[in-house]
């Protein structure tokens, strides 16, 4: 049974005297926000010049109309046909024909008008809920064939003005209320933003400054004349490859027994940071929702506030490392030790009130079933160098021996390291090794590397090279490594370290950039003068 449906007094007129059975709603065009009423069994929908939309019954044609589509009750609703040389979209699909639901969206050719679709099987609201009013909105935004920009903008003024007309009084009233209210605040904390956004903008100046500080430091490595003479360096090795490669085969012996004395002293670093707001001084933790589970936000992204009650937020990270003789001391990049220093990392997060502190650094020895703690000591102003710590317990038999003497261009190094981290030592353990771990469910970033250290699976990769370029500043040799090795070890021949490894020049055919063991020896002389 269809039930007579209310309506607003500037439609009465146009309200037929049978009962209505729908209703289509315009959205776009110059009778935007006024209503067409359906209620005979067949209709005809046209359009004016004036992209006018009127619904009349079958029979009647108004003069200067073209219809566009017909509409066919089928006993619960409508059924709409597009005419011959008419095209119509339902929900922004294009159709011929289509079944017709409450609330889908229609329409009318290639400049609209647009419309919504409703069955009257209750009475016609003179006030529509603010809830519905947003939903027609978003219905228009997502379903608009017109451009980006013209759609948001419809949308928005559609909403908008159908919130200042269609709404209750009581609403309306309590929105006012609200913006004398917010007026009110804003008025009274203008000046106390003013000074907060003058410290900010002085704080910001300043952390620009220790930006451009920092990437000066980095780009001290090599000068633009440097870099060419690099290229031409490397240029020339292609030619004499084959002689380069019947050294290194002499030298195949002495570079075996280097790489086996070296291994265990060599560390697979993993660690996490987190931040703290220093406003509350509490870390951001991940929201959970009525499950327990994280919440992300629809781009997949983690949500995360200092309030919230997850585990804590983990930017996680690996690298390699080196242990020292005597001492308990592990050599890194400061990159490594410290990495929300890289880029502008710690520029964004303090710009956002926010401090990086690390949660978790954790070494993997060779030959030890358990991962040691590792623990910050210090780090250079100048170099991309930074010491660890960890028990003497650990470090005992193990160690590395600093060089004294400078190399020569030509040389050959071995570099040691960690490369792409967890994937190359997953790899070297094997399909069966990984295979079993994801039977298990044992797989997450912690986990699976101590599963790896107690199955005695941790160990670095070796390559050779020849040292290209020496500078002040950087040691350049054409050993084969990736991201993930920072930090390791470049050795000589008698398995002393001429260089830390420190960067890739993907460019010069993964030519690498390592810190001149030299700066070593003057980090741990400030170390130990503090």
């Amino acid at each position: 049974m269809v039930r007579k449906a209310t309506h607003t007094p500037e439609d009465a007129a146009q309200l037929p005297d049978d009962d209505v059975r729908a209703l289509l709603e315009n959205l776009t065009g110059s009778a935007r926000g006024k209503i067409a009423w359906v209620s005979s069994d067949r209709a005809q929908i046209s359009v004016d010049a004036g992209r006018v939309l009127r619904v009349v019954p079958d029979a009647d044609t108004p003069p200067g109309r073209e219809t566009r589509a017909r509409l066919a009750w089928s006993g619960e609703t409508y059924e709409i046909e597009a005419l011959p040389g008419h095209n119509l979209w339902v929900n922004g699909r294009k159709v011929g024909t289509a079944h017709l639901l409450h609330g889908d969206m229609i329409e009318f050719g290639e400049n609209g008008p647009m419309s919504r679709f409703r069955l009257c099987r209750d009475a016609f609201p003179t006030r529509w809920p603010v809830e519905e009013i947003l939903s027609d909105a978003v219905a228009y935004a997502r379903t608009s064939r017109r451009p980006f920009r013209s759609r948001l903008s419809g949308a928005l003024f559609y909403g908008a003005s159908r919130l200042v007309l269609e709404t209750s009084i009581v609403f309306r009233i309590t929105v006012i209320a609200v913006l004398v209210v917010l007026t009110t605040f804003v008025a009274i904390q203008y000046q106390s933003d003013q000074r907060i956004q003058e410290s900010i903008e002085a704080e910001a100046l300043r952390l620009e400054a220790m930006s451009i500080a920092l990437a000066e430091t980095r780009q001290e490595a090599l000068t633009a004349d440097e870099l060419a003479m690099l290229r031409e360096q490397l240029d020339l090795q292609l030619t004499t490859n084959t002689e380069r490669l019947a050294t290194l085969e002499r030298r195949l012996g002495a570079s075996a027994r280097v790489i086996s004395g070296s291994t265990a002293s060599v560390a697979f670093l993993q660690g996490a940071y987190g931040l703290r707001e220093t406003s509350s001084g509490k870390l951001l933790r991940h929201v959970l929702g009525p499950d327990g589970t994280p919440l992300q936000t629809p781009l997949g992204k983690p949500v995360v506030e200092a309030d919230g009650t997850g585990e804590p937020l983990e930017f996680q990270f690996t690298g390699t490392g080196f242990l020292l003789k005597d001492g308990g001391l592990l050599v890194t990049n400061r990159h490594v030790a410290q990495p929300w220093t890289s880029s502008d990392r710690l520029r964004a997060f303090e710009q956002m009130g926010l401090v990086p502190e690390m949660l978790k650094l954790i070494a993997f020895l060779p030959g030890l079933t358990m991962p040691v703690d590792a623990s910050f000591v210090g780090a250079s102003d100048d170099a991309d160098l930074a010491l660890l710590s960890i028990s003497a317990e650990a470090a005992n038999g193990r160690g590395l021996t600093l060089s004294q003497s400078s190399v020569q261009v030509g040389d050959e190094v071995i570099v040691m390291g960690y490369p792409t981290g967890l994937r190359a030592l997953i790899a070297q353990a094997g399909r069966s090794f990984l295979d079993a771990r994801e039977e298990a469910g044992e797989t997450d970033f912690w986990t699976i590397a101590t599963l790896l250290s107690e199955q005695n699976r941790v160990a670095p990769l070796a390559s050779r090279g020849i040292i290209a370029q020496i500078t002040a500043n950087a040691v350049i040799y054409d050993a084969e490594t990736a991201i993930g090795g920072s930090g390791g070890p470049a050795l000589d021949s008698n398995g002393d370290v001429v260089a830390v490894n420190a960067a890739i020049l993907p460019e010069f055919g993964g030519a690498n950039i390592g810190v001149p063991v030299a700066e070593v020896h003057r980090l741990l002389s400030d170390i130990r003068a503090d």
